[in-house]
């Protein structure tokens, strides 16, 4: 009798190879995807993983040994061919003409004075010194040899520059102005303090920053978009000048609109284009149009415009190159006509330091945001250059509104992990989180309310200081009865730059 149980051993074995098989191909990608889901909960929050990294480099700096730092301070900015020994003329000295010393009583057989040529003198440049400091710093942190010193900025002192600058994520122009200054007269105590403020500002505004969401950062003059919990792209922006800073806000993009108009905001009309009119007759603007009383003015000049309250007038740029606000306008919530926009100035973008506007946010790249926020709403960069094309206005609401925050962090990490320091650009910056559920008008108006940050020692600014905020506008003189204005147009509340 033939016995079975060995062939049936040899095929349950082969059944059961071949199910490992399987189960092993059908389990990898189930492991794979686990094993990513455990790493990616292992990580931090992004916010957090930030001051982090911020905390880590403060301790980095605050163990190094102590180093000799030069101090080169406030002064001219100094580039390539400053310093050193110059050459410097000695005009001719002014003889009387022969006529007249001819007729000038003289010694006899004294001939008559021969004017003396110019005398080319070498002296030692006023920039001289400033140029010493600079590359003795240099030498300090190492980006010029120390046999290199000299106080002539030549190729070499250039070329150390740069590599600062790059390393600083500075313009690299090779020129010491007052950004690259400030970054080399910064002390390592300074850094650690700007780099704990900055992460205690984010611990504290960690919570209210959701995984989606445009984050505005004030020192680094930049704008972020985060998607699901990490950076999708950072670019450069411009943001309020001291005298007009922009608030910190919690808000949110519920449109966009391509091809804006521009209408003129009330303070930059009563303190800058009102003047303009009252003295030119004209408010500078391309392509606006001047509405008194609600109706538009053809012309101008034929207005006495130092009688006219600022209430009675609105002043509109239509869309197009010159626009103010550039091809797009990010709508926000705010009640302080606050918003993103282009620009039609982006020369603006090269420099260092970009507080310049009258508080909104001018984006380097906005037709990037613009596309990326609006493929939500089913439109394709195609569409999106066929409505550019017309020169009409059209906005377009997103179907999910994008959450905007506000922060000032002086410290922040880039997309390759470098870890930046950025120096306060308002004399009195803004200390206080804002806080989760809380509006961002209710913020700008009641900033007592919001939870405060961990006071932390923070060094002044190095620059000069800034200039003291705009007053409010006095009220307006009382007309006559004879020039009682009417009433006017209600003023649309995104009105910013």
């Amino acid at each position: 009798m033939h016995d079975l149980r060995r062939p049936m051993s040899r095929r349950s074995a082969a059944f059961c190879l071949v199910g490992g098989l399987v189960g092993v191909v059908l389990s990898g990608p189930v492991l794979a995807a686990a094993a990513k889901e455990a790493a990616h909960a292992a990580k931090p929050p992004l916010v957090a993983g930030w001051a982090a990294a911020l905390e880590q480099r403060a301790q980095e700096i605050q163990n190094a040994p102590k180093a000799p730092a030069t101090r080169i301070g406030y002064g001219a900015v100094v580039k390539k061919g400053d310093g050193g020994m110059v050459e410097g003329v000695a005009p001719a000295m002014d003889v009387p003409p022969a006529d007249v010393q001819a007729q000038a009583p003289t010694l006899p057989g004294l001939a008559p004075v021969e004017p003396a040529p110019p005398v080319v003198i070498t002296v030692r440049s006023p920039l001289a010194d400033r140029v010493g400091k600079v590359s003795r710093r240099l030498i300090e942190l190492g980006y010029l040899p120390a046999d290199k010193w000299t106080d002539s900025f030549n190729d070499d002192v250039e070329v150390a520059v740069r590599a600062f600058q790059l390393a600083e994520g500075l313009q690299p122009d090779g020129k010491v102005g007052e950004v690259t200054r400030q970054a080399l007269d910064r002390t390592p105590a300074q850094t650690v303090a700007l780099l704990r403020r900055a992460a205690a500002a984010m611990r504290a505004q960690q919570a209210s920053i959701p995984d989606t969401t445009i984050l505005v950062n004030l020192p680094g003059q930049s704008v972020t978009l985060i998607e699901h919990g990490r950076p999708s792209f950072t670019m450069r922006a411009v943001v309020g000048r001291p005298s007009r800073k922009t608030p910190l806000l919690q808000d949110k993009v519920t449109s966009v609109t391509i091809n804006p108009t521009w209408t003129v905001p009330p303070t930059v009309l009563s303190e800058d284009k009102l003047p303009a009119l009252r003295k030119k007759g004209t408010t500078g603007i391309k392509n606006a149009a001047v509405y008194l009383d609600g109706s538009e003015v053809a012309n101008t000049q034929s207005v006495n415009w130092w009688s006219v309250d600022p209430g009675r007038v609105r002043i509109v740029q239509k869309p197009g190159d010159d626009n103010a606000l550039g091809r797009f306008r990010f709508n926000l919530t705010n009640g302080d006509g606050i918003f993103l926009h282009g620009t039609n100035d982006p020369k603006l973008f090269s420099r260092d330091l970009r507080a310049a506007s009258s508080g909104c946010v001018r984006l380097e790249d906005a037709r990037m945001m613009a596309e990326t926020l609006l493929g939500a709403a089913k439109m394709t960069p195609a569409s999106i250059g066929q409505q550019l094309d017309t020169g009409e206005t059209k906005t377009i609401r997103l179907p999910n509104a994008i959450p905007v925050r506000f922060v000032y962090w002086n410290a922040s990490v880039d997309t390759a992990g470098v870890v930046r320091v950025h120096p306060d650009i308002y004399e009195d910056p803004p200390t206080l989180a804002t806080p989760s559920g809380q509006s961002g008008a209710a913020m700008s108006a009641n900033p007592a309310a919001a939870n405060p940050v961990t006071p932390v020692s923070a060094p002044r600014p190095l620059s000069k200081p800034a200039p003291l905020p705009v007053p409010a506008a006095h009220a307006p003189t009382p007309l006559s009865s004879a020039s009682t204005p009417a009433p006017a147009k209600p003023l649309p509340t995104a009105t910013g730059m």
